[in-house]
């Protein structure tokens, strides 16, 4: 299912990614921008990024699982991404901590809704499902370096700090 909840805001539906792939990304995304001299600690992943330390650990398995993310024993060790940033798309992180991406359980299994084969709307499902999946597709670790967005976290996260 796509990696979120459906809520209402007054009249407005929104589909939002879920914290354990919004968390994912950041990760990989801050491992791409800083792993040049070699394997980050989670720690310090964590406190640039505000990044839950004890959550992290979670995350490591299935994107470890999923050959984009690897570890490095010993006392400059850490984790560094497996394969060059531009080489992994967001569905990959995506996919590896959320599963394959769905916004409807019928969407990925016709077999789930019993109103699947005659459901007037489930071809639109499959277009949004579609299109979400090219968008993630599209984008790559290194793309977000690129963009600043593991920066433009830390640069929040400084702000915030000074605010409270």
């Amino acid at each position: 299912m796509l990696s979120g909840i459906i809520f209402s805001l007054g009249t407005v539906r929104l589909v939002r990614l879920n914290t354990k792939v919004r968390y994912a990304v950041r990760m990989m995304a801050a491992l791409g921008s800083e792993c040049q001299d070699g394997p980050v600690s989670l720690k310090d992943i964590a406190a640039r990024h505000d990044l839950p330390k004890l959550y992290l650990p979670q995350l490591t398995g299935p994107l470890k699982h999923a050959n984009l993310l690897k570890s490095v024993w010993g006392n400059k060790g850490g984790f560094e991404l497996a394969r060059p940033a531009s080489a992994i798309s967001l569905r990959e992180v995506f996919e590896a901590v959320d599963g394959p991406v769905s916004i409807l359980d019928c969407v990925a299994d016709p077999g789930a809704c019993s109103h699947s084969s005659s459901c007037k709307c489930r071809s639109v499902w499959q277009e949004i499902n579609d299109a979400i999946v090219s968008i993630l597709d599209k984008y790559t670790i290194e793309d977000l370096e690129e963009a600043g967005c593991a920066l433009a976290d830390e640069v929040t996260v400084s702000a915030r700090r000074r605010e409270n």
